[in-house]
């Protein structure tokens, strides 16, 4: 379990700070261990040139703090933080265009900047402003900022209608896989609040009172929260090839999940000998036992004992390996009731650039995983990866490798 200060981004943003200012915030962020400093974007050089040597990361706010302006401008802004040493962008989102239906705007809004972004490797924390949100519209935003590639979604600036509060960071969790992080910001002025926060489901807090935050009371352990408990994650890889880019979109998600502390059971279902479901209904009359005797019995019994299950497989004709496609068909036997895998996540490389090329096979992964009653916990896809190696540098291998750390 990492410790306080690493979950904080140490912010200035006022907008009468000056740069000696923003070299005081980098002394305190190198002397406490902070995670990051969290700066605008006219300060990113000085806080490059003050961190360097050091291992504090910088943020950069983008839009900032109406998030009104053009998406051009936020593109530029974001281009521009990059280019000077920012390694993660915490933009606004366009709140009054998602309050007035038009979620679209601020999908391409958001995607624009996690597009560029992406290509100078920084991720990117979007700004809901949940004070001036419904509980569906925050549902709504955490979406669209997960489809649009964002690594985190956030509470607030802490300049607009409210700050962080347990509700929302509760709801934004429940609302965005685990594959996306959590960060709540505004108002958080005391340890107090912090844990509080933490204890919701936050990845993350944005605070310009990380010093008070986490100074430690006389008596009080400095880490007073207990770790996510392990989980036992079934791995099942449909790609006949044993090196390809399936294997190490699998092998970045295993990563960070065994990092975790997880129990990983990879299985090449390539590699085994799975028989097409003879849809004879034997199981349902002898209470799910299967009447073809082969390798799914290796598998089976994983649906029963661990807690999460997992597809990797690449696109082909739109959908699923038929090695997936058969260990699908054959769990047909299960019985749900006495199951213990309450999760699933599907990971997939394809060759084309089209990214509506998956689009059939995550409708069948719902459909099939909706009727199971399996929460989805993650969808990464890795498009432009069609031979071995191609998928070296992607950023859906970053994604995989934190949403095996995140579950």
């Amino acid at each position: 379990m990492k410790a306080l200060e690493k979950y904080i981004d140490h912010t200035l943003l006022k907008p009468a700070a000056g740069i000696a200012d923003i070299e005081k915030l980098c002394s305190e962020a190198k002397e406490y261990g902070f995670y990051s400093v969290c700066v605008n974007s006219r300060f990113v050089p000085v806080a490059k040139k003050e961190l360097e040597g050091s291992d504090v990361k910088i943020a950069a706010v983008v839009g900032f703090p109406l998030g009104a302006m053009s998406t051009e401008a936020k593109v530029f802004e974001t281009v521009y933080s990059c280019e000077n040493g920012a390694e993660e962008i915490d933009m606004v989102m366009e709140y009054g265009l998602l309050k007035e239906g038009h979620k679209q705007a601020v999908f391409d809004d958001i995607k624009a900047v996690c597009d560029a972004a992406a290509e100078h490797g920084a991720n990117v924390k979007v700004i809901l402003e949940t004070g001036a949100l419904t509980d569906g519209e925050i549902v709504d935003a955490c979406k669209l900022s997960e489809e649009a590639g964002a690594a985190f979604v956030k509470t607030s600036t802490g300049f607009g209608e409210g700050g962080a509060t347990v509700h929302a960071v509760e709801l934004m969790r429940e609302s965005v896989s685990p594959a996306v992080q959590v960060k709540a910001s505004g108002g958080i002025r005391d340890r107090e609040t912090a844990l509080a926060m933490i204890k919701a489901g936050a990845d993350r807090i944005g605070a310009s009172a990380g010093i008070e935050i986490c100074k430690v009371p006389e008596g009080e352990e400095s880490i007073p929260f207990e770790p996510k408990a392990p989980k036992s994650i079934l791995v099942l890889n449909g790609s006949p090839k044993m090196s390809g880019n399936t294997a190490a979109l699998t092998d970045a998600f295993c990563r960070g999940a065994q990092e975790a502390g997880h129990t990983v059971h990879v299985f090449n279902v390539a590699n085994l000998s799975v028989h097409p479901c003879t849809d004879c209904r034997y199981c349902f009359e002898h209470s799910g036992e299967c009447a073809i005797h082969d390798d799914m019995q290796q598998i089976m019994p994983h649906l029963y004992t661990d807690d999460v299950i997992v597809f990797a497989t690449p696109v082909y004709f739109y959908g699923f390996t038929a090695q997936i496609k058969t260990v699908l068909d054959r769990m047909i036997c299960m019985q749900t009731s006495k199951m213990t895998v309450k999760g699933s996540i599907l990971l997939s490389p394809y060759g084309d650039t089209d990214k509506t090329v998956p689009k059939p096979m995550i409708d069948m992964y719902k459909a099939f995983t909706g009727y199971v009653g399996w929460k989805n916990l993650g969808i990464i896809t890795a498009h432009g990866c069609m031979d071995p190696g191609d998928i070296a540098g992607h950023k859906a291998l970053e994604q995989a490798e934190a949403l095996g750390k995140n579950l």
